[in-house]
């Protein structure tokens, strides 16, 4: 690809306000300009942020496989993922080659990675972060229910996603972890434009295999909740006999499966509508070839 732009997405969700911060504060402190690399910056749904909720009639984030579709031209975030992909996709009148989607949540995710696919482009700008800074990578896929996400609307793109934090709620720790990550990815971009990175042989990722709803009673009420021992415990391998939920009775229920899974987003506030408790992955070691590293530009 002729690689000239990078577009930096916050807001995707309009009461995850901490990146919206971040990106302020980046693109008015950046003083490194790269004549052939240019930042783009936008609010990926100004009227939920506006607002303070996560979005107007559906999620964005869940929108982009509705695209120039008139049937749904009623729903807000289907026009705007309409639009960003009109203003910034390929295509689009002012084509962008890379999206980043900056999300924070309400689990115990830390500074993580969000993939979706196996691009090659994706993988080797996830490897060097992670080469960096050691960050767990979900590798979202086998999910037919969920689908549509801005990244996958552009060649290259990845999701960071930073939590704890609660929504609409500033918190400067986070906001100094995306300026960390914001500037580290243009610097490994910088190095890969100008060959100056070593590559990494491999990345290893927690690959999406299914979720886990509440608990429930027979009119669809959520009848236990998440264990506490199973909260906050994003990425730590659950094995047989492991506690996952509690009933008001105090009786636990455990993961019955033979193999070892590693939960994540667990408790996130935003996925109970979704009727999610906890997502859970396996992982895999993937070994990179050094073409995908040397054909970056291409």
């Amino acid at each position: 690809m002729a690689f000239k732009k990078i577009l930096i997405v916050s807001g995707t969700h309009g009461n995850e306000i901490n990146p919206i911060w971040a990106v302020n504060q980046f693109s008015k402190e950046e003083k490194k300009i790269d004549k052939n690399i240019e930042y783009k910056y936008i609010i990926g749904n100004p009227l939920a942020y506006e607002r303070g909720c996560r979005y107007i009639d559906s999620d964005l984030n869940r929108s982009f496989n509705s695209i120039n579709n008139s049937i749904n031209n009623n729903i807000y975030e289907i026009n705007r993922a309409n639009y960003l992909v009109e203003m910034f996709g390929i295509n689009g009148s002012d084509p962008c080659e890379i999206a980043i989607d900056l999300h924070t949540t309400t689990a115990n995710m830390g500074t993580s990675i969000v993939m979706y696919g196996r691009r090659g482009k994706d993988f080797c700008l996830a490897s060097l972060l992670q080469h960096k800074f050691g960050l767990p990578i979900y590798l979202h896929e086998k999910d037919k229910i969920q689908t549509g996400f801005l990244v996958e609307a552009w060649p290259c793109g990845l999701v960071i996603e930073i939590g704890p934090v609660a929504q609409n709620f500033y918190d400067l720790n986070i906001i100094n972890r995306f300026l960390i990550i914001m500037s580290s990815l243009r610097d490994e971009i910088d190095k890969l434009k100008n060959n100056q990175i070593n590559p990494p042989k491999g990345l290893v990722v927690h690959v999406h295999q299914g979720s886990i709803d509440y608990p429930r009673e027979k009119y669809g009420n959520i009848d236990a909740l998440i264990h506490p021992k199973r909260m906050n415990q994003d990425w730590k391998r659950i094995k047989k006999g492991d506690p996952l939920f509690i009933d008001m009775e105090g009786n636990t229920k455990t993961y019955k499966g033979e193999e070892a899974i590693w939960p994540v987003f667990i408790g996130e506030v935003a996925y109970k509508e979704k009727n999610i408790a906890m997502s859970y992955t396996k992982k895999e070691l993937i070994n990179l070839p050094n073409k995908i590293f040397e054909e970056f530009f291409s």
